[in-house]
């Protein structure tokens, strides 16, 4: 029989479960699992990376037929073949760093829901290394510990915050003010403004020829004359409905999907494409969709591979959890993780620096975050968003970064539900960097086959 031993009560979503074969199983029925050697007993991977990877960590059985007298004594042995361990499946996770995200984004929830009562509140937060798509931390709050997972099923099903759900890559959410520094790309690149050319935001913006369709600057009083850089430290709305006017919705679609939101980014254990923005009939919502609103949801996943992107200088890469397979006795490589550019988002240095430039001062003295980012080891670009979600309810944190400034190493995407601000995940984002920029290189090794590797 084969047997998983979690050596770490982490990354439980990602890590998934492995269940019996059920009879009910599509599979079963047609034959396939039967066509592919398992045995009605068998345990096969459910969901996360024991599914993903099903076929690289399942084994093979072992036969041994003997012969035996009336007391049970084996007598002689006719046939044996040793049972194949499966192989070995490191992931990119950094194992510490996952701790450290799961933690923090506990720590800010449980510190939320004891200030309001919000019991269903849940966070999700993904990590991506830049120029490469490796996920270096993928975590959804609450969670569950793996290895407990079916003595305590009834409890983790029946929790209002639903811990099997994994909001880093199935939650989607509105990007607020978080898209705004791929709004400036765009802009940028097509031509439809400048990087010397100043809007004057007077705090109102109206939609030319129809005074009835309007959007306010967070701030009312307006920011005066600013450049595309200006717009985004200062998170101008006005600037942006601007942009988004000049654009139109076909040309900042195209953007989008260039940037991977709106698509799958490729994970191994699947996620939701989420919702590009679009047009209602006889209404152009490009100029709200520009600043992240209108109809239009990502994953956080999504987000930080958008930013990843971007931090690139344009290297779109697919976001994925496998670095290598190595076979069981690790004397062979049978698998690589794909760490190339699926696509390039064409842009000048000059976009690049300049939007750069923009989030940087969102971080620095007169910045909307900068006192969360005065502790941080490192310096950081960023941007915060609210995702507003209309009625009586309490609008969802959004808040994106990338780091070090210079010469970016990691994207970070970070949602927490009805957290009011994007501006409130600041400090739990610092806290996230510090942990990385600060970590011990040499990590700590897991041992054993079929676990989860630093």
């Amino acid at each position: 029989s084969s047997a998983r031993e979690y050596s770490t009560t982490y990354a439980a979503q990602i890590l998934g479960r492995v269940t019996q074969i059920y009879a009910t199983d599509e599979a079963y029925q047609d034959g396939t699992l039967m066509e592919q050697g398992y045995d009605m007993d068998d345990k096969i991977g459910r969901s996360g990376v024991e599914k993903a990877f099903e076929e690289y960590l399942r084994g093979t059985d072992g036969t041994r037929v003997v012969s035996t007298n009336s007391d049970g004594k084996v007598t002689g042995e006719f046939y044996s073949k040793q049972p194949q361990p499966g192989n070995t499946v490191e992931l990119t996770l950094d194992l510490d760093l996952q701790q450290k995200v799961e933690e923090n984004l506990a720590a800010t929830v449980a510190q939320m829901n004891a200030e309001d009562g919000d019991d269903t509140r849940g966070a999700g937060c993904a990590i991506v290394k830049v120029g490469t798509g490796e996920i270096l931390a993928l975590a959804s709050y609450p969670t569950f510990d793996p290895s407990t997972y079916s003595t305590n099923y009834v409890e983790i099903s029946n929790n209002p915050a639903r811990p099997e759900y994994n909001r880093a890559t199935q939650g989607i959410y509105a990007p607020g003010s978080t898209l705004k520094p791929l709004t400036a790309v765009a802009a940028l690149e097509t031509g439809n403004v400048t990087l010397t050319e100043k809007i004057k935001d007077t705090g109102k913006w109206t939609y030319p020829g129809s005074p009835q369709s309007y959007t306010y600057c967070w701030d009312r009083s307006g920011h005066g004359l600013l450049n595309v850089t200006e717009a985004i430290t200062n998170s101008c709305n006005y600037f942006f409905a601007e942009m988004g006017y000049r654009m139109g919705m076909d040309t900042f679609r195209e953007y989008l999907q260039a940037f991977g939101l709106g698509e799958h980014t490729g994970i191994e254990i699947g996620d939701y494409a989420g919702t590009l923005p679009s047009n209602e009939a006889g209404h152009d919502q490009t100029p709200w969709a520009t600043f992240g609103q209108a109809n239009q949801l990502y994953s956080p996943l999504q987000l930080a591979n958008y930013i990843a992107t971007l931090a690139s200088g344009g290297q779109h890469c697919k976001a994925h959890l496998l670095k290598a397979v190595k076979s069981y006795d690790n004397t062979e490589v049978l698998a690589v993780g794909d760490t190339a550019p699926t696509n390039v988002v064409s842009m000048q240095d000059s976009t690049l620096e300049a939007v750069k430039k923009g989030m940087l001062g969102y971080t620095q003295p007169g910045g909307s975050v900068y006192n969360a980012f005065r502790n941080c080891v490192v310096t950081a670009g960023a941007k915060t968003g609210t995702s507003e979600l209309g009625g009586n309810q309490t609008e969802n944190g959004v808040f994106v970064c990338f780091a070090p400034y210079d010469d970016p190493e990691i994207a970070v995407a970070i949602v927490i539900e009805h957290a009011t601000w994007g501006s409130n995940l600041a400090t739990t984002g610092v806290d996230i960097l510090n942990a990385y920029f600060t970590a011990d290189e040499t990590g700590s090794a897991v041992t054993g086959e079929n676990q989860l590797l630093p």
